[in-house]
């Protein structure tokens, strides 16, 4: 998540019970002076962690809890531990003036491949910053740091207003076919509650009711938006455990001339990543078949009955996308999710458009790179840099941790 966010904190204890701050004792300016010399950009290191889960917490949590130690141990792991850690690919933190941490920027390595020659790539996330009326330029040094770091590509998936906004001011333009989000609704009432349900929790009870007008809908056929099992352009699917979708996730991604340089190990470490999202529900990997029993795609998604299913990952061979999309549309319709929303590619954003899907941006996706031939085959499509191989898998997008 590319989102700037920013917390004030409250004056010291001290000035807030007087009205005044006590002078500072000789030792008390030497040390600030020795903590204004330290402020600035650094590496994350492990020390570092209980006070980033902390301002995560604060910021994209509950701000009324700790964090727990499941969150410390998962961001230590995510950022400390990734499969592809390289020291000078780190996350950074910003030092405050009084030598806390203040801003982080969390940085995931990735390794691509382009026309069978490797590429170091990296993909920015989780961009924080606290204090920013004393530290107003934390969060571009925070974002110029990371782009000056040694990656040949550097990626974000998740950019908000603000941070795109820095991009831009360093002459960055968003990747617009790569930003847009899709929504296909299959159960308009059920979608209806579940939306305002996502703001207004008590509208959940009238779960119930949606299902029956939905299902009263269907019968006198009176539902445009339910999936047409009539036009299936696919002979089979059917779930798909890890190892077998290890063994083709890497013939899928072919097809593309800048894409991940994925081996088993990471792949592997990676489902284990994107299994758990609790805020989104159950998992599904299904792979779908043609007639005399060849892969014709897979797709990723996390489901829960009267709610909106979240995709994580649509792959398919570009003269069968449509059937791998409209597989996935009829088993979340048979899972009794109302829609489904995922983040959209150049390769199936036609084919969502003729299944009814509406198209919106909530974050962009943004690119920089020395390398103009690195930047040709994102403008074109013809790049795989989202999703699986972006950040989305991660459980910092919709995981829980207690």
């Amino acid at each position: 998540m590319l989102e700037v966010e920013t917390r004030n904190s409250g004056r010291p204890q001290a000035e807030q019970e007087t009205g005044a701050s006590l002078p500072p004792s000789p030792s008390q300016m030497a040390g600030d002076s020795k903590a204004s010399r330290a402020s600035g950009v650094r590496p994350l290191e492990p020390d570092d962690i209980p006070a980033v889960a902390d301002q995560f917490q604060r910021t994209f949590r509950n701000p009324r809890k700790p964090a727990p130690e499941s969150l410390e141990a998962y961001l230590s792991d995510l950022f400390l531990h990734h499969h592809w850690h390289e020291p000078d690919l780190a996350s950074r933190v910003y030092i405050d003036a009084q030598g806390q941490v203040g801003g982080f920027i969390g940085v995931l390595p990735l390794r691509l491949v382009f026309n069978a020659k490797p590429v170091r790539a990296a993909v920015a996330g989780s961009l924080m910053v606290e204090n920013p009326a004393e530290n107003p330029l934390a969060g571009a040094r925070l974002l110029r740091s990371f782009l000056a770091g040694p990656q040949d590509l550097s990626i974000s998936e998740s950019a908000n207003a603000v941070s795109m906004g820095m991009w831009e001011r360093l002459g960055q333009a968003p990747e617009v076919a790569y930003s847009m989000d899709w929504l296909r609704v299959l159960r308009p009432a059920g979608f209806a509650v579940a939306a305002l349900g996502h703001w207004l929790r008590p509208a959940r009870v009238l779960a119930p009711v949606a299902s029956f007008a939905d299902n009263i809908g269907n019968r006198i056929g009176r539902n445009p938006l339910r999936p047409d099992l009539r036009t299936r352009g696919y002979a089979d699917d059917r779930d798909a455990g890890d190892d077998e979708l290890i063994g083709h996730i890497p013939c899928f991604a072919e097809q593309y001339s800048l894409r991940p340089d994925w081996d088993e190990a990471s792949l592997r470490w990676i489902l284990a990543h994107a299994e758990r999202k609790e805020r989104y529900g159950e998992i599904s990997k299904r792979i779908v078949y043609g007639k005399g029993g060849a892969p014709l795609g897979f797709y990723i998604y996390h489901k829960r009955a009267r709610d909106v299913g979240r995709v994580l990952q649509i792959m398919a061979r570009p003269d069968a996308a449509a059937g791998v999309v409209e597989s996935l549309l009829n088993h979340a319709y048979a899972n009794g999710c109302v829609a489904l929303r995922g983040r959209s590619h150049p390769g199936i954003t036609s084919i969502l458009m003729r299944r009814k899907s509406l198209f919106y941006s909530l974050s962009s996706t943004v690119v920089h790179s020395k390398n103009q031939d690195l930047l040709a085959p994102i403008r074109s499509g013809d790049a795989l840099i989202t999703g699986l191989a972006g950040e989305a898998w991660t459980r910092i997008i919709g995981g829980e941790f207690t």
